[in-house]
């Protein structure tokens, strides 16, 4: 498709086509001065080679010509994805209506009557390239505007997958807490070991201290969740709710929605609002498995709330208390985390 957009910003190319030389004469003796690039062509044939090579901005055709006449020549260029969008000016000695409309329906713009007049003919093609110009330029804004709706649909399908995604795993969470209840405590731990007996007493000291935080450090397979159920089915926040959530597998842009919630209206696609793991988890325990794998932005907003003991939902401007403690875990070398600034202690 040709490039008509900017034409007031550089030098607009005219294509003649009219079988008499002196008119491609006077044409060009015409434009030219008006600072028009003016291109020739003696036929309908070499009109439509041109056309298609050079690209012009607007074409002016004589409708009798031998062999192929202006009609003809019109409609073809009007056919071509190249072509079609170059307005075309007709110049004809015939001022029938039935000669006009003929013209219109070939696909032109408008018609000059011969004999025509200079000043006419400048301001007709002055008129019709101002009007290309600004119809390819609302073209591609609505095309822009299309490809913006298009984003916008697949944002909102990705939200409402992920809000789905939070929906069902919250309802498994539930059900979890409720059947590990009367499977975990210390007696759940098995061994002898100084180490395992160690263990035990701590978790027996920290039972009931409920508001405390706590981070448990280990290798992967030792055993730090059921550490942290210990922890909460063998304290007094055992009839409230234990929410697992694990935190590598949370995505960067929606860790805001998913551990404080978001007032309807946050975003694309948050059609109502909705809790967070904080808010599930109220009177009971969050355990937050492998926290070190949080981003800074997200660990910076977790200790924030750990300090103050409220937060605020994505998009709300009011802050809530909540009621939770928070264990975490990781597998990382907490103190060297913590010195490359890679991780924010608890």
């Amino acid at each position: 498709m040709p490039n008509h957009t900017g034409t007031s910003h550089r030098q607009a190319t005219v294509l003649v086509v009219d079988d008499i030389p002196a008119n491609q004469k006077l044409l060009r003796e015409t434009l030219e001065p008006e600072g028009y690039e003016v291109l020739l062509a003696s036929d309908g044939a070499t009109a439509i080679e041109v056309a298609e090579g050079a690209n012009p901005d607007i074409i002016l055709m004589d409708v009798q010509m031998p062999g192929m006449d202006g009609f003809e020549t019109c409609r073809r260029l009007k056919q071509v994805e190249a072509t079609r969008s170059i307005p075309v000016i007709f110049i004809t000695a015939r001022e029938d209506t039935a000669s006009t409309v003929e013209g219109f329906r070939a696909g032109s713009v408008d018609y000059i009557t011969k004999p025509f007049k200079a000043e006419e003919v400048v301001a007709r093609v002055r008129t019709h390239l101002e009007v290309s110009r600004l119809t390819l330029e609302l073209q591609a804004k609505n095309q822009q505007l299309q490809e913006a709706n298009e984003k916008l649909r697949e944002e909102i399908a990705r939200r409402e997958t992920a809000e789905h995604s939070l929906e069902v795993a919250e309802e498994n969470y539930q059900l979890v807490s409720q059947i590990e209840a009367e499977r975990w405590g210390i007696p759940g731990f098995i061994g002898t070991s100084q180490a395992t007996r160690k263990m035990v007493e701590d978790i027996r000291k920290l039972q009931p201290l409920t508001s405390t935080s706590v981070l448990i450090v280990g290798e992967s397979g030792t055993g730090k969740e059921l550490i942290a159920r210990a922890l909460h089915f063998g304290g007094a926040r055992a009839k409230g709710p234990f929410i697992p959530v694990n935190c590598s597998a949370i995505p960067k842009d929606l860790a805001e929605s998913l551990f404080f919630g978001h007032v309807r209206g946050a975003f694309s696609g948050a059609s109502a609002d909705k809790r967070g793991y904080f808010h599930n988890a109220e009177k009971g325990t969050l355990f937050l498995d492998e926290v070190a794998d949080l981003s800074q932005p997200a660990q910076a907003k977790l200790l924030r709330v750990l300090e103050s003991g409220r937060l605020m939902p994505l998009g709300s401007s009011q802050e809530t208390p909540i009621n939770v403690r928070v264990v975490a875990a990781t597998n990382a070398d907490v103190q060297g985390e913590i010195a490359a600034g890679n991780f924010r202690g608890m």
